[in-house]
């Protein structure tokens, strides 16, 4: 991965964990109060993988590879406290990603190979839970709260950085697979995922105050 690339992902990452830093008092009984914790690991990796990559010459899968794991491992976590119906999703959806991971464990190096499948299995997974949330949401008497719901926020910056990021992977034997277009794409994609996430935290306002 592109090292200016990942430059880009930590800023957005880093504002989005001041803003979770900033309204922290305003969340901190509620299920996102999680998001503190996993944006100081997410900021961490990315520093992790900025010098792990420049001392390896760009090689640096292995950082992404756990990341991978943790990311969507945390996803699951989190969906299964949100969600209040179909949680019987949750453990599905978890095994057919650890399935994959494990096969892309034993089949690829942790090192050398980013692994692709537990990511598009896991993306699809993802997809399916935001979906069932929102679901879940249309079906309830908060419809117009849309705009002021944390939740909302985080789940349609996931849904809409997955979507995205599904036809790349599938089709990156087509692409330029860290030329420009790519970079482009996946830098667009984490601008989404984080603005919202940014967002989420502005919803908290008023609570602060």
């Amino acid at each position: 991965m592109n090292l200016l690339v990942n430059s880009f992902f930590l800023c957005f990452q880093i504002a989005a964990l001041t803003a979770a830093i900033w309204y922290w008092q305003a969340y901190k009984k509620t299920t996102e109060r999680y998001f503190l914790w996993f944006l100081i690991y997410v900021v961490i990796h990315e520093i992790v993988g900025l010098c792990y990559g420049y001392f390896a010459d760009g090689l640096n899968d292995i950082v992404y590879n756990i990341f991978t794991l943790v990311s969507f491992l945390f996803y699951f976590f989190w969906f299964h406290k949100i969600i209040r119906k179909r949680k019987f999703l949750i453990p599905l959806l978890l095994s057919i990603f650890l399935v994959f991971f494990v096969y892309d464990l034993f089949d690829k190096d942790l090192f050398y190979y980013l692994y692709l499948n537990p990511i598009i299995a896991g993306a699809f997974c993802i997809l399916t839970l935001t979906i069932s949330y929102f679901v879940e949401l249309l079906n309830t008497n908060t419809i117009t709260s849309f705009a002021s719901s944390q939740k909302f926020w985080i789940v349609t910056g996931l849904f809409s950085f997955y979507i995205g990021l599904i036809p790349l992977l599938i089709f990156h034997s087509y692409l330029d697979y860290g030329g420009n277009f790519y970079a482009i794409v996946i830098t667009v994609l984490n601008a989404v995922l984080y603005g919202c996430i940014f967002k989420s935290f502005l919803c908290l306002e008023k609570k602060k105050k």
